[in-house]
This record gives structure tokens, sequence and C-alpha cells, in this order.
């Protein structure tokens, strides 16, 4: 790492040696070829008291007058630097994510002195082209126009395949499902699949490690219900409002802690939820019933059509709340709402 920075410095500073000391300064600000972080015209123009469109004029010119010293041999200069970036784009399938073009070109994906000369040699080089962050991609670079034709149609056809398959599926079966869903144009390899999932916004993965659309609450849980209602599908069972907060927060969500009550009071108000007993919450995809015990009981005996045997009753309730057996036995006597025939099964009393 040390050594590329030394290379990757000394290259920047040949190439700016062509400038008076003024447009170096912008050039260098403008790219963040110093700190990695760029600088704004208007920034820039504060300094210098001048205008951002004089800024602009400033950059301009000198890179103008950079390119043109490439006819001394300058541009050899930067040839590695762009054949090393050509061949990780090359492997990525002619696709990649600025982040992980930095982090493989420099071994850091975020901004630094090294990954903004690289930005600025590629700019300069002019092979490459750069595609800044929309609301459906990351910024990411290509090889060529048909590169970034062929990535934009396949991964418009891997979200519409999501769309339709409606649940996330496990990142182990990502390939196999992109191959299968019709979204590739051509034969491609995992890892340039792996490489337009990175750049798409629209596709991501859970904590659980499920690749799904992130519009779903089960790739992107916006609150405590969502979260509640992911930690509950994962575990397939219900439980106390005091365990699902544990889960969420221990599940790595985010680091700001969900409280005991909040959850509560979330998910009474949620009807992905259903309370099956003191305080314990189930999914009603599950097929749990909401209501009280009474109210199953009621529900039960209008869906069977028929009259029910004490251990049917008892088993179907059960499958649908976790409450005592004495709980609905007491319940099935409420002469009011049911009548035990002289077989011992119960019906509903008609009105």
């Amino acid at each position: 790492m040390a050594n590329l920075t030394n290379a990757v410095r000394g290259v920047v500073g040949q190439l700016l040696a062509v400038l008076n000391t003024r447009n170096r300064d912008v050039i260098s600000r403008r790219f963040g070829l110093k700190t990695g972080r760029k600088e704004t015209l208007e920034s820039i123009g504060q300094g210098y008291g001048i205008t951002r469109e004089r800024v602009r004029q400033i950059e301009e010119a000198s890179l103008k007058q950079i390119r043109e010293n490439f006819r001394s041999g300058a541009d050899a200069k930067i040839k590695p630097f762009v054949a090393l970036a050509e061949n990780i784009l090359d492997q990525a399938g002619g696709v990649i994510r600025e982040e992980g073009l930095f982090a493989k070109f420099s071994g850091v994906g975020k901004e630094s002195p090294a990954n903004a000369a690289l930005t600025f040699f590629l700019m300069l080089n002019g092979k490459f082209k750069r595609f800044a962050e929309d609301n459906d991609l990351r910024t990411f670079w290509s090889l060529s126009d048909g590169h970034t034709e062929s990535f934009k149609k396949s991964v418009s056809a891997f979200v519409g395949a999501l769309a339709k398959n409606k649940a996330p599926i496990v990142e182990s079966a990502v390939v196999d499902f992109y191959e299968k869903s019709g979204a590739l144009t051509k034969s491609v390899s995992p890892s340039t699949i792996i490489s337009y999932l990175a750049i798409s916004k629209n596709i991501d993965k859970n904590v659980f490690g499920q690749v799904g659309l992130t519009s779903w609450p089960d790739i992107k849980p916006r609150g405590v219900k969502d979260k509640a209602f992911l930690v509950l599908k994962k575990c397939g069972s219900p439980k106390h409002f005091r365990e699902i907060t544990q889960m969420i927060n221990t599940t790595g969500f985010c680091d700001r802690k969900a409280n005991t009550q909040t959850v509560h009071n979330e998910l009474i108000k949620d009807k992905r939820f259903v309370l099956v007993g003191r305080g314990l919450y189930g999914l009603a995809e599950w097929g749990l019933k909401a209501g009280t015990v009474k109210d199953v009981l009621v529900d039960l005996m209008r869906s069977a059509g028929k009259p029910l045997l004490k251990d049917e009753i008892l088993a179907s309730v059960l499958s649908h709340r976790m409450v005592k057996e004495n709980t609905i036995l007491l319940n099935l006597q409420d002469s009011k709402v049911f009548q035990k025939r002289e077989d011992g099964t119960f019906t509903l009393r008609e009105a």
C-alpha cells in the first residue's frame, strides 16, 4: 500500500509540474489529490476571491495543458495504473462499483489520495466512463457503452424476477437464481453477477444473508415493526415481546437499541402480528388468528360447518393460541354462544 501511494504521488507530482502554483492547487483540490476529498468550485473560489465560473475555467485550461504534455510521453506514466484498472474492470465483467474498484486498486474502498489519483488518471485517459450515483444505481465505472447497456438490462430483468418471486433468496442461491431468471443477456461469470448486484440500489442483502428488493421489509427493515417481523420470521415460532426486543438488539440491524415498551406498542397496532398469549406474539402469515380465545372458537366452528369434539377443538385452538386447555374449556362453557350436544360435540348456538 505504501509503495502504491508513493508511486501514485510521484506521478501526480510529475503531471501537475507543468502548471503554475495556483492552477496546480485548483486541480489538486478539485480532484482531492492531497486529502482524498474533492472540493467544490464554490469553496475553491472563496479561497481565492474569484467566482466559481472562473475556477471552472482554470480547471478546464489546466486539464488541457496536462493532456498536451502527454505528447512528450507523460501519458506513459499513468499507463500502469490505467492497465490495472482495466484488468479489475475486466474481471468484474466490464462494470464495477466505484468502491469496489478503489478497494481492489488501493486496498481501501473509501476516499483516499490514492483513489482520488486513480479517478484523475482515468479521467485523463478518457477510455472508461464513470456514472455518478442516481436513484437506482450507485456510482460505477464501465469499460464501454456495450458493457453498460448489458449490465443495465440484466439488472433490470433481475429486479423484475425478484419482484415476481415475491420472496428473498439465500445468498448462496443468487447465482443459480440469476441464471435461471432470464436476466442474463449473455453468459457471465459468478463474479460478474456479484459486481452487477453491488451497483444496484434496488437489490440488497439483509442481516441474515438473504437477497431481495430493498423495498421489502425483509431486506431493509425501516422500524422496530419491520425488524420484529424479520426476527420472528427467522426464528419461526411465537416469542414474548421482551424476547423479540432482545433479538432485535442482538441481530445487528444498527447501533440504536430498541425499547421494550416501544416494541410491545408497535406489535399491538400491526396486523402482521398476532397476540397468542400473555405478551406472546406470532405472525399472521403462520395462520394464527387475531382476537380472543372465544373469537377463535367461534371462527373455528363456523369454518368447520359441523359439530366438533372437545379434543378437535383443543388441538385447533392450541395451534393458534398459546393458552392453557382450561382457558379454552372455560370459554366453551358460555351457553349463550356455544351448545354442547348429547353426543359430547360442540357447536355454535343458533341465534
